[in-house]
């Protein structure tokens, strides 16, 4: 069911005040550094006429999406958080205030919510013909998929702000953009920082579900790239059965091998979270569990990082900041500032300026961030992080590219493929 438009008001300024971290990962000095927001909004207010409206930006997620359940096992052990990103957005739109009241637009969030492909395609017909032009997805992959190939000559851009699936970066639709890290991103990420230490020798587990399958081919693609050594694949289950010993049990599965370390492939969970500790050989566990990679961690603290975990938490009333929910957080800034930027009311121009070189977003990651022009990907760094530390932030030094170090996250334009 829709959940109708929310307007929102700007925090107080000293918000926009953000410590940059010095130094290395443990002790650190922090000196305060002003936002960009108000450099962009000084240099908006001097720089022309504006494009004046109310300018809804829609949001349209899936009614009672099971991602968002917490998971609890059996003993009540959560075992993935709960939470919806539309937290994410939400404060987006409201940091940006300071930007759109300098060129004098007010910006409305209009949430809605259905229940299938058909339900969400006739809710953004509706949204489209109320004039949005701009419209966050927070979607599973088969439904962004199915949206975004039905609407895809509309006069609308869709942000992927939730669902990984590289597959939805080959299909080339002209009408829709990435927020949301791609497996392959957060693999290279993670194969990057395997490399640095030389642990180049690799055990896969890998899980029977989709998410499990796609996430082991992203991993096979990055660590190919890198020349590393798949030692085996191996296909764990939960079943408790004797027959399946040598596949659920951590010292059996990861028996009879040599091995730097043991990427697992468990989008639920379940498995991975008795694996660490629990192997055959005493080695590193990532992926899953253990050392993930994601496009933010709530104890990253660097480049304004700290500001923007504790604004979030100060809106949810305590919920730590989740990869998604900086992905929908990074939709809603890059939508609002192309509005800004562009000034004008004609949708074609608002969308070749989100598209475009011209569009620099600050994600608090320490670099400006665009949209890459082959498959609609934003550029971004991913932490790399345990449950309560980020150990690094990829790309890592001595990975280079011909033309943006960022590029070597993700497909890179000769690899891309429409399909």
């Amino acid at each position: 069911m829709g959940q109708g438009p929310l307007t929102l008001t700007l925090s107080p300024l000293a918000d926009a005040v953000a410590p940059r971290g010095e130094g290395t990962l443990g002790r650190r000095r922090f000196k305060p550094k002003f936002s960009l927001l108000l450099p962009l909004a000084a240099s908006l207010l001097f720089s022309g006429a504006a494009f004046s409206a109310e300018i809804k930006i829609g949001y349209l997620g899936l009614q009672d999406d099971p991602r968002y359940h917490p998971d609890l096992v059996y003993t009540r052990i959560e075992i993935a958080p709960g939470g919806n990103p539309i937290d994410g957005a939400t404060m987006g739109v409201e940091e940006m205030k300071v930007v759109s009241d300098a060129v004098d637009q007010q910006v409305v969030l209009d949430h809605q919510e259905a229940t299938d492909a058909a339900s969400l395609v006739a809710k953004l017909d509706e949204m489209v013909k109320a004039g949005e032009q701009f419209v966050i997805l927070d979607l599973p992959a088969e439904l962004v998929d199915q949206v975004a190939g039905q609407t895809r000559e509309w006069p609308v851009t869709l942000l992927n702000a939730t669902a990984p699936e590289d597959y939805l970066r080959q299909r080339c639709y002209p009408n829709l953009l990435h927020t949301a890290a791609s497996d392959r991103m957060l693999s290279d990420a993670m194969v990057q920082l395997l490399r640095t230490r030389n642990w180049t020798k690799v055990l896969m587990l890998v899980g029977a579900e989709p998410r499990d399958k796609a996430m082991a081919v992203a991993f096979h693609a990055s660590a190919e790239r890198q020349r590393f050594n798949i030692v085996d694949e191996r296909e764990f289950t939960l079943a408790t059965d004797p027959a399946n010993r040598e596949r659920n049990n951590s010292l059996l599965i990861t028996g009879n091998a040599d091995y730097d370390v043991v990427f697992v492939a468990d989008h639920q969970g379940e498995f991975s979270r008795y694996l660490p500790y629990d192997t055959q050989l005493p080695r590193l566990v990532v992926g899953s569990t253990g050392l993930v990679a994601s496009e933010w961690q709530w104890s990253w603290d660097r480049d304004g990082s700290t500001q923007v975990t504790s604004r979030f938490e100060t809106l949810t009333k305590g919920r730590r900041m989740t990869g998604q929910d900086w992905s929908s957080w990074i939709a809603a800034k890059a939508i609002v500032t192309a509005y800004a930027k562009a000034r004008t009311g004609e949708y074609q121009k608002t969308a070749d300026y989100i598209r475009g070189n011209r569009l620099k977003i600050d994600g608090a990651k320490g670099v400006q961030l665009n949209f890459r022009p082959w498959d609609g990907q934003m550029r971004f760094p991913i932490v790399l992080a345990t449950h309560n530390a980020v150990i690094a932030e990829a790309p890592l030094e001595g990975f280079l590219h011909q033309t943006n170090v960022l590029d070597t996250l993700g497909t890179d334009e000769p690899e891309h493929k429409c399909q």
